[in-house]
Parts: C-alpha cells; sequence; structure tokens
C-alpha cells in the first residue's frame, strides 16, 4: 500500500494505526495539498457483509458529527477493490499511549481532557449518535494537548439500535472493549448514552490510577465484574485524588444506568464542581420509587409529630418567631447577614477567583476584553471594589483578560491560503474573507491582502485575494446528498447550506434544487446551497377496511392497535351513536395487526387485519 495513490488523490506514505477491521495510514492529499488519515477495510473483509455494513456506518456516523474534539471526516470512497474513509489527520499520540508513557495523569490535567471527551461525546448524542466504544485507543492527543474522539465503527443511530450482542469474525466477544464497555453491553442489551457516559468514567479511572477498574484473565472474567463488583476507590490507588473526583468517577460507574450521570453535561459539570469544591458531598444519586415512597411515608410520620408538638408549644413558637424575625431584620439592616468582604480578585488566574468567590459564598459573571497589561486568563477588573461587603445573592462581574488585541500581519503573498488562514487563527484571528480571482499564479495562491501588513488588531477584518479559477457548475438534481456533495467538492467548488424541502416527485434524500443554477460559471470555492428532499413515512393499510357496529346511541368507542412488533396504540376514541362505522386505519408495520374494540370500556371484539 505504502506509495500507492487512492482515487487518484491520495498517496498513501506509512502506517500509523491498525485494528481488526481496518488499517489507518497517513496520506498526503495531492488536491487540498494537506496530510490527512485514510482508514482502509482489510482486504479479507471486502465480502463480508457484516464488516461492511460496519464500515458503512462509521462513515455515516462520522458524517453526521463535525466538532473541534471529534476526529472529522474529509471524504469516503471505494477505488477499485480498497472501500476508504478519509479523516483529519491527528499529529500526536492516543490516550492510551500517554498513559502508558505517564504511569498516571495529574487530576487537573484529567478533569480538563474528560471534559473536552465529555463535550465531544454531547455532540455525538445531541446528533442521535451512540459511540458505544469509548476508550483510551479511541481518543487522540495531538502536540498542542488537544483531545479528539475518534473510531466511530461500532457506534449506531439511536432509532437503529439493537439489543443483540454482535460478534466478531474471529471472537466471540460483544462489540466494544470488554474493559470500557458498561454492565448493559455485557448484558447485550441496549448501549445508550449512559453507557457511553459509564466508558469515559472507566477511561477517567484508568487515567487518574494508570489501572482499569476491572481486570481478569479472559474477556468473560472482566464482563462478570462489570456486572457483580463494585469499583475499588481511586484513592485507594493514587494519592492526591480528591473525595469530590472519586465521587463523581463513582457515580459514572454505578452498575444501574438510572443512577448514573443522564447527560454529558451533567457529568462535565460536576468535574468542574470538584475543581473548586474538593472536599465533595455535592454528587447526588436520583432515588428509585421504592427509597421514594419510603421517604413520603417518613415525611408524613414527621410531620404528624410536629403537629402534636406544635399545638402543645404553640404560643412560645410564636414568640420565638417573632424574637427571630426582629433580630433577623437587624441583622439584615446592619448589613451583617448572608454577605462577605469582597476580595482583590484583580491580577489573578480565572479559575482560582471564581473559586475564591465561590468559597466566600458569591457567585461570578465573567466578562472578557483584550489588555495589553494582563496576560489571558487573568482578572483585569471587578465590579465590586476590593473590602466592599456584598450580599450573598448578588452577582459580581469579573472581567478576564483575552490577551493582547495587536499582532503582526505578516505578508502572506505567494502562500498558500489554507495554510495562511490556520496561521492566523492560531493567533486568534477569525474575521477572514477571501476573494478569488482569476490569475497565472497557482490556484489558491495568495495575491493581495487588505489591510497592508504589519501590526494590526485581531478584530480587524482581513481581506485576501487569492488565485482561483472559473468552473462550470455541474447539476446535482437527483443526486443522493453525499454524492452530491462528492461531486461539488471535487469540481473545486464547496457545499453551503443544506436545506430539507418536499417534493413528491423525487425521491426521498435526493437533492431537489441548487443555487447557484447548474451550468452557469463560477470561480473555484464558491459556496453551493442545496435543497434535499425530505424522507416521507412508509405507510401500510389493512387489506380490508374495519367494520364496528355500535348497538347503542352515545356509545364510548375505543380502538386499540397491536403491531406485528408488539407495539401498541389508540387508534380511535370517541363517542359513536348506533350504527356500523368503517374505520381507516394505517400503520408503518407490515404484517398482521390485533384490533381490540372497547365499548364503554368493555372489550367487546378483536379483529385480525393484514396491513400491506
Amino acid at each position: 500500500m505504502i506509495g500507492r495513490v487512492i482515487s487518484g488523490r491520495y498517496v498513501v506514505q506509512a502506517v500509523v494505526g491498525t485494528g481488526g477491521m481496518a488499517v489507518v495510514y497517513r496520506a498526503f492529499d495531492q488536491k487540498k495539498n494537506r496530510i490527512v488519515a485514510i482508514k482502509v477495510l482489510r482486504p479479507e473483509y471486502e465480502s463480508d457483509e457484516e464488516f461492511v455494513r460496519r464500515f458503512s456506518r462509521e462513515a455515516e456516523a462520522a458524517s453526521k458529527v463535525s466538532h473541534e474534539n471529534i476526529v472529522n471526516m474529509l471524504d469516503v470512497g471505494i477505488d477499485g477493490d480498497l472501500r476508504y474513509i478519509v479523516m483529519e489527520y491527528v499529529d500526536g499520540q492516543t490516550l492510551k499511549d500517554m498513559i502508558r508513557q505517564r504511569g498516571t495523569i495529574h487530576p487537573d490535567t484529567a478533569i480538563r481532557m474528560t471534559i473536552r471527551i465529555l463535550a465531544a461525546v454531547d455532540h455525538a448524542h445531541r446528533n442521535g449518535i451512540v459511540h458505544r466504544d469509548i476508550k483510551p485507543q479511541n481518543i487522540l492527543v495531538d502536540n498542542q494537548g488537544r483531545v479528539k474522539v475518534a473510531d466511530f465503527g461500532i457506534a449506531r443511530l439511536k432509532a437503529s439500535q439493537t439489543t443483540r450482542i454482535e460478534e466478531g469474525s474471529s471472537t466471540g466477544s460483544a462489540l466494544g472493549s470488554v474493559h470500557y464497555f458498561s454492565p448493559e453491553q455485557a448484558r447485550g442489551e441496549v448501549a445508550d448514552e449512559k453507557s457511553d457516559l459509564y466508558s469515559v468514567g472507566v477511561v477517567m479511572y484508568e487515567m487518574l490510577t494508570g489501572q482499569v477498574p476491572f481486570d481478569g484473565e479472559t474477556s468473560v472474567s472482566v464482563a462478570l465484574k462489570h456486572l457483580s463488583e463494585a469499583p475499588r476507590s481511586m484513592r485507594d490507588h493514587q494519592e492526591g485524588i480528591s473525595k469530590a473526583l472519586d465521587e463523581v468517577v463513582m457515580r459514572a460507574l454505578c452498575k444501574d444506568a438510572s443512577k448514573r450521570y443522564q447527560t454529558a453535561a451533567e457529568m462535565a459539570a460536576d468535574l468542574r464542581k470538584s475543581i473548586s469544591h474538593p472536599q465533595g458531598g455535592f454528587v447526588t444519586y436520583p432515588k428509585d420509587a421504592d427509597e421514594t415512597e419510603r421517604e413520603r411515608e417518613e415525611r408524613r410520620r414527621r410531620r404528624e409529630q410536629d403537629r402534636r408538638r406544635l399545638r402543645r408549644v404553640m404560643v412560645a413558637c410564636i414568640l420565638i418567631g417573632v424574637v427571630l424575625i426582629l433580630a433577623a431584620g437587624v441583622w439584615y439592616f446592619t448589613g451583617t447577614v448572608n454577605t462577605y468582604v469582597m476580595p482583590d480578585l484583580v491580577g489573578q488566574e480565572q479559575l482560582l477567583a471564581q473559586d475564591a468567590l465561590e468559597r466566600l459564598g458569591g457567585e461570578a459573571e465573567l466578562d472578557y476584553s483584550y489588555s495589553e497589561e494582563y496576560e489571558e486568563g487573568i482578572v483585569i477588573a471587578q465590579s465590586r471594589r476590593a473590602g466592599a461587603r456584598v450580599r450573598e445573592s448578588v452577582p459580581v462581574s469579573l472581567t478576564v483578560s483575552r490577551g493582547t488585541q495587536w499582532y503582526v500581519l505578516e505578508d502572506y503573498t505567494g502562500q498558500s491560503m489554507d495554510e495562511v488562514s490556520e496561521a492566523l487563527r492560531s493567533q486568534g484571528v477569525e474575521s477572514i474573507q477571501v476573494l478569488y480571482v482569476q490569475s497565472d499564479a497557482q490556484v489558491g495562491t495568495v495575491i493581495g491582502i487588505s489591510p497592508e501588513p504589519g501590526r494590526q488588531t485581531k478584530d480587524t477584518a482581513l481581506i485576501f485575494t487569492v488565485s482561483g479559477q472559473r468552473i462550470w457548475m455541474p447539476s446535482v438534481i437527483g443526486f443522493a446528498l453525499e454524492d452530491a456533495r462528492a461531486l461539488i467538492e471535487a469540481e473545486g467548488l464547496q457545499v453551503g447550506a443544506v436545506i430539507e424541502g418536499d417534493a413528491v416527485d423525487a425521491l426521498p434524500n435526493t437533492v431537489i434544487a441548487q443555487s447557484p443554477e447548474a451550468g452557469t460559471e463560477q470561480m473555484a470555492g464558491t459556496s453551493v446551497d442545496i435543497t434535499v428532499n425530505g424522507a416521507r413515512e412508509l405507510l401500510y393499510y389493512p387489506t380490508s377496511k374495519l367494520s364496528v357496529v355500535v348497538p347503542l346511541n352515545g356509545t364510548a368507542v375505543q380502538l386499540m392497535m397491536v403491531s406485528p412488533s408488539g407495539n401498541t396504540q389508540e387508534v380511535y376514541h370517541g363517542e359513536l351513536n348506533a350504527g356500523t362505522y368503517r374505520i381507516e386505519l394505517s400503520d408503518t408495520e407490515p404484517g398482521e395487526h390485533i384490533v381490540n374494540i372497547m365499548m364503554d370500556g368493555v372489550l367487546m371484539e378483536s379483529q385480525t387485519l393484514r396491513f400491506e
């Protein structure tokens, strides 16, 4: 494979990773002039339907997510006997390699890295993707310390999950890595968002202690420990781990999914709180029905005791209450109740300043501003002066430095616009506009800059004139979305807005309109907006209509339909007079359905209808 040119574009340079299903290569993209990673399905699995389906599912899952902490997909295709996925190349190492090198990762670093992992997981969950294989081997850390989640090879769209334990080609283990998967995955049940959060808990346990919570001689023994054994406290393995951090990870590792964190955002919030409240005590678990009922009964018993006690001491309580109210009023108006003395936070690091306020009972609101005096992340101003007495309920505004607003705009003439954009964004410059013009220079080369190179502020809008070429706009009407995207990008254009439309004469998920129109001359790099026909749900109808005979006027009629999959739904509910009625029915499932006819709450008849 080394040296092979895939699809006439990607020059394979070296192997960077191998897995049971695919091999990952570093390659050079001749068209975009950049290094990429190409994941290629192993040749022995090209004829294996299951592996081809899983490989395609990874591409589908990756195409639905785009996030700074996810290894983003750039292209997908087939070249002869090769199926491949092109992804951004991350120059760094896996989290597993980092743990092996360091032994353990410092808690502050582990918290920051896990919060970024959770941001990626949360983005995937919000887009209907459950990863199902979160582990250190699938988490990449680049040379700048940025974290990216990779490998959606066994991810599932939530709408298509099943409870089946799938078998590998050579092993009889469930999909996912046994040291990191959840108890429900060990039982072969549906993996959902909470399963991913359990795996994140295992990853964090390993980052902090250098070992996984459960280990054994065989995969089966490890899976059984996930089901039955409680993990040891991380503080037993490693000093320096706070009680709060241990409590957060232990909740993530709950056997009962209902007691784990329910969302990635919820877990991230508790991780942030563990920094300012290392003593812990804030991690709470949802109560089940029995616990809730016991607490409710206990509260009823106590209320009854309190009522009896209250009747005996009513007069005394009223007098004491009056005294307390008067005392509270005096303390309130003298400014010594529920207040604290405002500290001087200017010059302190943002997190330390927030922590100082929270310890006093205050709350910080953050603003950001450029500063030539203070470095990025340092507090440069506070809304309440140091020494003033502040009510706990009143937020304090802290202004945090964004660093200097100045930078030196270099003369980028003759350089690649892609490289220029990356260099400027690394300096915090975001306002970049590109104008393509015909030129004798190589396509994509900067030939003009406005304003002139020199000292500029980061808010100044930059306009780059770039050498481009004229392209005849292709027609993508009738193409599937991914095929249209591939054609547009292959022509040197880029996909702009993707809008959902509706056309009865077009197939679902195909392009029904484009702008600019086909046949027009456009500059390379122009954005093409496309409208995609919305997917319409396929409905099935009974081969014969349902007849309902109502014997009396004013009869309450309810129809309950049971589909072949066992799903029960109410298809009619109303009051009818005596007579015979034909009821129109439809469903998304074909096959035999049972319709139960209830009249005045009594089952009168069951009819079996075949839907086609």
